[in-house]
């Protein structure tokens, strides 16, 4: 049995993800049950390593990149604020995708600095860092929460960090 790395491909919610992003989650996860007083818990709709799609073009090739689900599972517009902010502060680029964007409900979040992300979601976390929606339109994100420094999660440290 090999030891587990950073980026040991793992299940998270049932959907492929690596290590670091798991553990990502997770922290984030944590923040956003302290926040919001309660125990729910973060549902992917979308992992990372799959093949491009028409929805997602090439952007979950790699590793890092997940869909968080938002419409179905009970959460509130607060409860989606929230999980974003806590996403960002767990060192994801992370965006409330809806209708407004030609996509049914969800967070679409990037692991800042994962060694697999795919080119298409480097170029995402680049517009995230400028305060753009990551989309073609590269219109300015409707949620300019940012923190700063900017993180990235490590997995060594299991916390995130300033990213540079």
């Amino acid at each position: 049995m090999s030891k587990e790395t950073a980026y040991t491909r793992v299940l998270f919610d049932g959907d492929v993800v690596n290590a670091r992003t798991r553990d990502a989650l997770l922290y984030a996860q944590a923040l956003w049950r302290k926040r919001m007083k309660h125990r729910k818990s973060i549902r992917l709709a979308k992992g990372s390593y799959q093949q491009a799609s028409r929805t997602s073009g090439t952007t979950h090739n790699g590793g890092g990149a997940v869909d968080v689900r938002t419409k179905g599972v009970g959460l509130t517009d607060a409860e989606i604020l929230v999980l974003s902010q806590a996403l960002k502060d767990a060192g994801f680029a992370a965006w409330i995708r809806d209708d407004r964007d030609g996509f049914d409900p969800h967070i679409h979040a990037l692991a800042c600095s994962d060694a697999q992300m795919s080119a298409s979601a480097k170029r995402q976390v680049v517009a995230y860092d400028l305060g753009r929606n990551g989309l073609t339109s590269n219109l300015r994100d409707r949620n300019p929460y940012r923190v700063k420094p900017k993180m990235r999660f490590s997995y060594q440290q299991g916390k995130p960090v300033a990213r540079g």
